[in-house]
C-alpha cells in the first residue's frame, strides 16, 4: 500500500521494517537488527519466534532441535518443547516432538506473506510440480493400455479354450455313442448266430433257459424297441430253422424284459407265435 511504504522513509522507519519483520522475517532478523526495529515486549517476541518455526517448516518437515535453538536463541530445550507446544495448540503449526531423534516432525504449518521476488521461485516450483503430474499421468495410461491389452488376451485365450473344450467333450460323446452302438449290434448278433435253434421235425420245443436269458439280457441292456426286437428274432429264427414247426416259449424270461418289449413277448407267449 503506498501510504504504508510511505513509512520507510520518515522518522516511522522502524515501525515499517518491524512491519516487513513479522510478514517475511524470523527471531534471528530481530536479534540482528535490533537497533531499525521498535522494541518488542515478550508476547511479540513469542509470536515471532512461533512464526520463525513456521519459515523453518516450509523449508522442512523435519527440524532438528539444535537449528530450533539457535534461530529461536533459545539455551533450554524445555523451554524449546513449551514454546513448540504453544504453537500447536495456537494451530500455528501441527506436528509431534521426537524426543528420541530430538527433532520436531511438521505435518500442516500456515503460511505466511511472500517477498515479490520470491514469485517466479514459487511459479518455477509449480511448475515443477506440473510436469512432474504430467509425467505421471502418462505412465498412469501407459499401464492401464498395457493392463487392457493383457486382459482382452487373456479373454480370448480363454474363449480358445473353451471353445476347444466343447469341441473335445462333443467328439468323444460323438464317438462313444457310435462305438456303443457298434458294440450292441455285434453283441447281438454274436448271440443271435449261436442259439441253437435246430430242433427235430416232429417235436415243438422251447428255446433253452440259456438262449432266453441271453437275448433277454441284450433287450434290457440296449433296450431296444419293440419293432427291432421282431426284426431280431425273426432273422434269428429263420436264419437257422430249415423245416419243420418250431415255437419260442418266453415265460421263463419275460419279467426281464423293458417294458416296450412285454406286448411282443406277451404276443409270444400266449398265442404261442410259430414260424413254419
Amino acid at each position: 500500500m503506498p501510504n504504508i511504504e510511505e513509512l520507510q522513509d520518515g522518522p516511522h522507519a522502524n515501525y515499517y521494517n518491524t512491519l516487513n519483520l513479522f510478514a517475511y522475517g524470523t527471531y534471528r532478523q530481530y536479534l540482528e537488527n535490533q537497533p531499525e526495529l521498535i522494541q518488542l515486549s515478550p508476547a511479540m517476541q513469542k509470536k515471532l519466534q512461533h512464526l520463525t518455526v513456521v519459515s523453518l517448516a516450509i523449508k522442512s518437515k523435519c527440524i532438528p532441535y539444535n537449528e530450533l535453538l539457535d534461530e529461536l536463541d533459545i539455551k533450554n530445550v524445555r523451554v524449546l518443547e513449551d514454546l513448540i507446544i504453544e504453537a500447536i495448540y495456537a494451530d500455528v503449526i501441527h506436528g509431534k516432538l521426537d524426543q528420541k531423534n530430538k527433532q520436531l516432525e511438521v505435518d500442516y504449518a500456515i503460511g505466511r506473506d511472500i517477498r515479490k521476488g520470491d514469485v517466479k521461485e514459487i511459479a518455477s516450483t509449480l511448475q515443477e510440480w506440473s510436469d512432474s503430474c504430467e509425467t505421471t499421468l502418462l505412465c498412469l495410461e501407459t499401464q492401464i493400455n498395457r493392463a487392457n491389452t493383457e486382459k482382452q488376451k487373456r479373454i480370448k485365450h480363454k474363449e480358445a479354450i473353451d471353445q476347444e473344450i466343447a469341441n473335445l467333450k462333443k467328439a468323444i460323446k460323438t464317438q462313444a455313442v457310435e462305438s456303443d452302438e457298434a458294440m450292441a449290434t455285434d453283441t447281438c448278433r454274436d448271440i443271435v448266430g449261436g442259439l441253437d435253434l435246430r430242433k427235430k421235425p416232429s417235436k415243438s420245443k422251447s428255446l433253452k433257459g440259456s438262449d432266453v436269458n441271453q437275448i433277454a439280457w441284450i433287450i434290457r441292456v440296449i433296450s431296444v424297441s419293440a419293432e427291432w426286437l421282431i426284426w431280431v428274432l425273426a432273422i434269428g429264427i429263420w436264419s437257422h430253422f430249415e423245416q419243420g414247426r418250431y415255437c419260442i416259449d418266453t415265460e421263463s424270461c419275460y419279467a426281464s424284459f423293458q417294458p416296450e418289449a412285454h406286448y411282443v413277448l406277451h404276443c409270444f407267449y400266449h398265442c404261442r407265435v410259430s414260424i413254419i
